[in-house]
């Protein structure tokens, strides 16, 4: 008989440390050594229900605080170990972690000062966990305390925080003080809606000939104006432009076009005096205090035309857009027939108001029993449908069976097919959205073959092309508003500067009707602005680096374990608060499966649903194992293939499933652990492999591999796994 017996487990020494071209061989390693350990655990257990020997789990640089050296293979047995501990007896599960090179362990010093802590250890508790490091300076073992810092806050967060403290504002009342303190938006680079800001501006004292500075009154909004705010508007270089050529302001980060104000200052060679009311456009971004312009994008306000500023300054882009679309595109005639979808909008109400005046018939669609309402009553249209399905196309048929002269369209994918089909004999189709043009979307030219024209219309093109139509549009449009053949668009909300963030939330909500329009300089309201912009600015609005264009625009964030709670809230966390619009969702199960009302994350996927249908975004769900390489191989590249690229990853695969010691066995510890840690490390080693740049890996992890709790052994085993790769990584 023994009195006292010692167990050492020291398995994880023979894990040699792993580079990125190594593979880890789970069943042979992390979940067979697991699974011994709970097995010699168990064995105590069964036999003596007293006798509980000491248990030594010897690792190698399995901690994670040390150095920069980080064994992936024998990081879960510090989560297992965690878990049981609190069923063996109390204090007699010991772990101690050697931080030195296989030759210094084998040294006499390093074998004497493990030996050493081990019988000292008996007589701690379970949470001092033991790390020895060899100081190869000093040639001596050093016992380093072992501690969770799970809560540290980071440096360059508090500097962040700091330098933001730092900035200076200043108050003003716009009307009283624009022309002493110019100022103009501010796009962060995160391109947060919630992070835009006014700052301080230089105005420039020289102005070249055409050119005036107009102190803007107020602006309207365009739906644009939100995706340039948000990084997503698909503007494209300048066609057969070298990129020294490109215009050298960055349009894309510039919102604003349509305008009201009053010129303070005039270039050589224009027909404009200082004090000139004017109405205009422009692409280079009309969020400023101060514009300076080209002269050929305003025109004279007359006196007697009778809407407000606010009324007119959202009217140059809609208006705009729909005379060029139907009098010098469809080349529209009085009797002809026009489909006009989602016409509640700006732009929709501009485009009824002509064809009533031209003396066409109008036929509308709009996306609530609301909005169908407002068209009946207050333009008096006979024919509204719902714009949200394609069941427009079989009413129209019914009352068209000839079909629709022109149709002014700026619904997308299906809804876009069906409704070319409405066209009649030399119709006009014309194309008002952007996302089938940006994302090469496939039309059958199978529709126009009875004569038909397609007009894919790019009102910021013009701007920039076709300065001369421009301003001829510009008068039509004030004429047709001092005749009172065209009035204001119902209705027009205003806002202050100071709620620039709320109006482009307004703008950018598919519930609201009209026009969304905020002051500026006729704002007597106070205005935040920060003093002129300086290198500290420009560190805290770049530092959230996550989510920019590239992965909101232009790549795919792929999740594992998608379908489940985890994965189908933050899908629609980034939909809805980062504004990602690619997202593909990667599980061992069926589409079928997920929409089984049964299935306890129904609801959370018919709320990712209405959502991905409100933001416009795009979710593809994907069958796959996230522990088969071979299949997430595959997927990664043909993702990588497509037009977005993967550029973000989140493993959120798990299994839950609690069981005691008593309970353990392999096969339990393999299910539960294979996804969380053999799904991690085939992501990341594909993403290597394939040289795919992400901007995040996000691997979710749990606090429970930190704490002492009962029945998680392998869901924690797991965990640590995934704190180890982040600390790999």
């Amino acid at each position: 008989t023994h009195t006292q017996l010692y167990i050492v487990f020291a398995w994880p020494l023979e894990q040699t440390l792993l580079d990125d071209d190594g593979d880890l061989a789970f069943k042979q390693h992390e979940e067979i050594m697991c699974s011994t350990l709970s097995l010699i655990l168990q064995t105590i257990h069964t036999k003596s229900s007293h006798f509980h020997p000491f248990v030594f789990v010897i690792t190698h640089h399995a901690q994670l605080n040390i150095g920069s050296d980080c064994n992936l293979i024998t990081s879960p047995i510090i989560g297992l170990a965690r878990s049981l501990m609190i069923e063996y007896e109390p204090h007699r599960l010991k772990l101690i972690d050697l931080q030195a090179s296989l030759t210094s362990i084998n040294k006499p010093i390093f074998a004497r000062a493990l030996i050493q802590h081990m019988m000292n250890s008996r007589y701690s508790n379970n949470t001092s966990e033991i790390v020895l490091h060899l100081d190869t300076n000093e040639n001596q073992v050093k016992h380093i305390k072992w501690h969770f810092e799970m809560l540290q806050k980071s440096v360059d967060d508090d500097n962040n925080k700091q330098e933001k403290s730092k900035l200076e504002q200043i108050s003003i009342i716009p009307k009283r003080d624009a022309d002493q303190k110019p100022f103009r938006i501010c796009v962060p680079q995160s391109r947060f809606l919630s992070e835009l800001t006014w700052i301080e501006e230089d105005r420039e004292k020289d102005l070249l000939p055409g050119m005036v500075e107009v102190r803007v009154h107020c602006v309207g909004i365009n739906f644009r104006d939100v995706l340039k705010s948000r990084g997503l508007y698909p503007h494209t270089r300048t066609f057969a432009q070298s990129d020294e050529d490109q215009p050298k302001v960055n349009r894309d980060t510039e919102p604003g076009s349509d305008f009201v104000g009053t010129i303070v200052r005039v270039g050589p060679t224009t027909n404009f005096q200082v004090g000139d009311h004017v109405l205009g456009t422009s692409s280079l971004g009309a969020y400023h205090s101060h514009i300076i312009i080209n002269s050929q994008l305003i025109i004279r306000i007359p006196s007697e035309c009778p809407l407000t500023d606010e009324q007119l300054c959202g009217m140059p882009t809609p208006l705009l857009t729909v005379i060029y679309s139907l009098k010098y595109r469809a080349r529209l005639q009085a009797g002809q027939t026009v489909l006009i979808h989602a016409a509640t909008g700006a732009a929709g109400q501009m485009c009824i108001q002509y064809c009533q005046f031209i003396g066409a018939r109008v036929i509308a669609t709009a996306g609530t029993d609301e909005k169908r309402r407002f068209l009946h009553e207050h333009y008096g249209i006979e024919h509204v449908f719902n714009s949200r399905d394609a069941s427009f196309v079989n009413n129209i048929r019914q009352i068209l069976p000839q079909g629709v002269d022109v149709i002014v369209n700026s619904l997308s994918d299906n809804l876009l097919k069906e409704s070319i089909k409405l066209l009649a004999y030399h119709g006009n189709f014309v194309e008002w959205g952007k996302r089938d043009v940006y994302h090469n979307g496939n039309l059958s030219m199978f529709q126009l073959r009875s004569d038909c024209s397609f007009h894919v219309i790019d009102f910021t093109g013009l701007v920039d092309h076709v300065l001369p139509i421009i301003r001829l549009m510009l008068e039509e449009a004030i004429d047709l508003f001092v005749q009172c053949k065209l009035r204001a668009v119902e209705p027009t909300v205003s806002y202050e500067p100071s709620q620039v963030i709320e109006a482009l939330l307004r703008c950018n909500s598919d519930q609201v009707m009209g026009k969304t329009v905020f002051r500026i300089t006729s704002s007597d309201q106070p205005l935040n602005i920060n003093k002129k912009q300086s290198n500290s600015l420009l560190k805290v609005v770049s530092d959230n680096t996550m989510f920019p264009s590239e992965v909101c625009n232009q790549g795919t964030v792929l999740i594992s374990g998608g379908f489940g709670g985890l994965g189908l809230t933050m899908s629609r966390w980034m939909i809805e608060k980062r504004y990602v619009k690619h997202i593909t969702l990667m599980s061992r199960r069926t589409l079928a499966e997920l929409e089984q009302s049964s299935n306890p994350q129904y609801d959370d996927w018919l709320r990712l649903k209405r959502t991905v249908n409100e933001y416009n975004a795009h979710v593809d769900v994907v069958q796959a194992d996230v522990t088969n390489f071979q299949q997430v191989h595959d997927l990664i590249v043909r993702l990588n293939q497509s037009s977005y690229p993967v550029r973000g990853i989140i493993h959120s695969a798990v299994i839950a499933e609690d069981r005691t010691l008593s309970n353990l066995t392999q096969e339990h510890i393999t299910r539960v652990l294979a996804p969380k840690a053999r799904g991690a490390w085939i992501l990341h080693q594909v993403t290597q492999l394939t040289h795919t740049p992400l901007h995040f890996f996000i691997m979710f992890s749990s606090i429970r591999n930190h704490l002492l709790e009962l029945a998680s052994a392998g869901y924690n085993a797991g965990n640590q796994f995934l704190d180890a790769l982040a600390h790999y990584r």
